[in-house]
């Protein structure tokens, strides 16, 4: 297979994307970036290699946030995502494309209502989740993760119901991430949505990513929290408009 110059565009845009989210807000990945390169990109060419993304910036991130993650969590989470991820992996493979268009529509609709009240009619309940629900929590987030690139929206509301913090809950989600998708990748691989020259343009784009990933993790360092926040939900809505509507 040979890759057109405007696929090359995308694994560009999709690398760089991938790093700067993973490193400032995770959940952006499948609710703002996603979105808005399906508009642009098939579908499943842009979840695909969305995948390999990740699995690139986990490599080339994780030693900004090396050892600030909660493993006694993360560990809970693990087994489920697995699970989960083969089970959604076979759902994409066999979903029609407008289903799919419109679940990522969806997934951002849902997110934009939560963040929404979250920034302007404060902050709400802390999720009042078990700690041993860990591995329920990752079966569904392997699910939607693997459906969407969201499943950071659940594991995030996990930890958050642990009382986890800032920079630890990025460093987390990448150390679960960092364990996840090779999972996700085989399983795309094995559906159908990956093939070799995707698998090696993927691998080439660690430079990419790794420059998204040091922007985005002085921007986390420096940004006011509420404008990133607003920022993102001003773009997840007008990704949502344009999937629910098309």
């Amino acid at each position: 297979m040979e890759l057109t110059q405007f696929e090359i565009y995308a694994i560009i845009l999709g690398a760089f994307g991938t790093g700067f989210f993973k490193s400032t807000f995770s959940m952006a990945i499948g609710l703002v970036l996603v979105p808005f390169m399906v508009i642009f990109w098939p579908t499943r060419f842009v979840i695909g290699i969305i995948s390999i993304h990740m699995l690139v910036s986990d490599i080339a991130l994780i030693h900004l946030f090396w050892k600030q993650w909660e493993w006694r969590l993360a560990k809970l989470v693990i087994p489920g995502f697995y699970v989960g991820i083969i089970i959604g992996a076979a759902i994409l493979a066999n979903m029609p494309d407008f289903w799919i268009r419109k679940f990522i529509g969806i997934a951002c609709t849902v997110f934009i209502l939560v963040q929404g009240w979250s920034e302007f009619k404060g902050e709400l309940p802390t999720p009042g989740i078990g700690k041993g629900a860990g591995t329920i929590i990752g079966l569904i987030g392997g699910i939607v993760s693997a459906l969407t690139h969201t499943g950071g929206t659940v594991l995030t509301l996990y930890l958050l119901s642990q009382g986890v913090k800032k920079v630890s809950l990025v460093a987390t989600i990448l150390i679960t991430w960092l364990f996840v998708n090779p999972v996700k990748v085989s399983s795309y691989y094995a559906a159908g949505l990956l093939n070799n020259t995707l698998l090696i343009a993927g691998a080439a784009s660690i430079p990419v990513a790794f420059a998204g990933g040091w922007i985005g993790r002085k921007v986390l360092d420096k940004m006011s929290q509420r404008f990133f926040n607003t920022a993102i939900l001003v773009l997840a809505t007008a990704a949502a408009i344009r999937l629910l509507w098309e």
